[in-house]
């Protein structure tokens, strides 16, 4: 179990505070400098992606404090650190950089990242590589908490050099040269890290799942802490990935890992079975997902472009979904918008926009690490049924790849408990999230040995809390027509 962070502030730069953030009615604000100590709860798993390398701004370190997310994850480039063959040194913005989240309380994780032109032909080499990233280890020990190793080697840098496919798979069937290469260099910079600073964490993998398990299959090695992965749903709900066990995508990948429906479930269960299957990590980070809130200008991307309302929505299910399943990091990309087109989906990621104004989806990452920090998947698991007064059928499955891919349209539902046997329900509608339609309603039965003596009902969207009316018949909680609405309200359980 992972006790929620309490981080106790006692003085903190002037320059993080000077916005003044307003971030909801009830919630947690920085001390001012010189002032009392205040403490402040985060959720120990949950992380954004940033690019403080682009943003000149102090005040951002603010407004990740308030976040309540525990976690940050940035890029940190081998050619700006080794720029002269056997001298490493950390430019000035990264040691900056880390001694500022480091003061706020914040845990890295460092991506060691790209190539270095002073190896050419081979910029990849992974001797030199494996020697900058133990440098880079020695240089920010006790600022850096995780290491990870590459930023998507399947669809930058690595693979082109290396040669292959995006998934890992060729024309004639064959595997792409670049996947073992990248084992390679993953096993032999993570052994020599642990040599310098073993007490921080490797992780790596982080290409599209079909490669990730491929990777597994030909032995990681021990040093490695966790495997990676990116499960953006692109044009689907939270509760799918773009992969299925169908005949278009066994086609495609040569390899299953989801279900027949591609569900976000089926594939954290597969990645568990593989890495036991092969003796690889026991840990499973999910260092980059998100939606953007862009307007799509031309036909055939592959993120839709959603309102902020659907973003804040379509995050909230993910961060139940994912820690409802056991995964063990999770980080929402990003945290800040990278730019001012309205029709760059790279450029509208963001919990903040461009101006650092909040969106509703850092409200509801706030709401959510606030609430859900002292919870873990429940040991115990009420029964609890659901009986929908209607269904929400996807009248309009996405084709991807050949593959048709349906919203499920049902209630999902995970549970939680905290170490005191405080339990919670969480609930929503698994339809595309829309405003055509009232929230779906639905009757509830939960069986408990325990007397249930309340039970209080959180909007995760606007944070409303109110005690809710059941029916106790000896050991049978009956709850009437209650609303369901297309992201998750939760049902604490005294």
């Amino acid at each position: 179990m992972r006790s929620p962070i309490v981080w106790k502030s006692l003085a903190f730069p002037l320059a993080f505070f000077m916005a003044g953030l307003s971030v909801g009615a009830g919630s947690a604000s920085l001390p001012e400098e010189g002032g009392p100590a205040e403490s402040m709860v985060r959720h120990p798993q949950v992380g954004v992606c940033t690019h403080l390398r682009k943003w000149d701004n102090e005040e951002i370190i603010g407004h990740l404090a308030r976040s309540g997310v525990t976690w940050i994850r940035d890029d940190f480039f081998w050619k700006y650190i080794e720029k002269e063959k056997g001298v490493y040194q950390l430019p000035e913005s990264y040691s900056k950089w880390l001694d500022l989240v480091h003061q706020a309380g914040l845990k890295v994780v460092a991506i060691f990242n790209g190539s270095n032109p002073l190896y050419a032909p081979d910029i990849y080499d992974p001797k030199a590589f494996s020697k900058a990233a133990t440098e880079f280890a020695r240089l920010t020990r006790g600022k850096v908490d995780v290491i990870e190793i590459l930023n998507e080697p399947a669809n930058f840098g690595f693979s082109k050099h290396y040669g292959g496919q995006w998934n890992g798979m060729e024309s004639d069937g064959s595997e792409s040269a670049w996947v073992k290469k990248y084992v390679e260099l993953l096993n032999e910079s993570a052994a020599a890290i642990k040599k310098v600073n073993p007490e921080v964490k490797v992780i790596g993998l982080g290409s599209v799942t079909p490669v990730n398990f491929r990777q597994l299959a030909k032995g990681i090695a021990p040093e490695v802490d966790g495997m990676v992965d990116h499960p953006y749903s692109f044009r689907l709900v939270p509760e799918q990935v773009p992969f299925s066990d169908s005949e278009a995508i066994r086609t495609r990948d040569g390899i299953v890992t989801a279900d027949a429906q591609g569900t976000f479930a089926s594939q954290i269960r597969l990645y568990r079975e593989q890495a036991a299957k092969h003796q690889g990590p026991r840990e499973l980070w999910l260092t980059e997902w998100g939606w953007p809130t862009y307007h799509e200008a031309k036909a055939g991307g592959i993120y839709p472009g959603v309102t902020e309302a659907t973003q804040a929505k379509y995050i909230l299910r993910r961060l139940f979904l994912s820690l409802g399943l056991g995964v063990d990091y999770t980080f929402v990309y990003d945290f800040v918008d990278d730019g001012r087109s309205p029709y760059d989906a790279e450029h509208h990621f963001g919990l903040l926009d461009a101006d650092l104004k909040p969106k509703p989806s850092f409200h509801a990452v706030k709401r959510f690490t606030e609430l859900m920090a002292p919870y873990r998947p429940a040991a115990n698991a009420l029964d609890v049924t659901v009986f929908p007064i209607t269904n929400r059928p996807d009248a309009h499955p996405i084709v991807w790849d050949g593959a048709p891919f349906q919203a499920p349209g049902k209630v999902m539902v995970q549970q939680f408990q905290t170490d005191g046997g405080k339990k919670l329900v969480a609930l929503w509608s698994g339809e595309r999230a829309s405003g055509e339609l009232h929230p779906l309603l639905a009757d509830i039965e939960i069986r408990s040995n325990e007397p249930v003596l309340k039970m209080f009902r959180t909007d995760m969207m606007t944070g409303n809390r109110e005690a809710m009316e059941f029916e106790n018949r000896g050991g049978r909680i009956f709850v009437q027509k209650t609303s369901i609405p297309d992201y998750p309200v939760v049902l604490e359980i005294n």
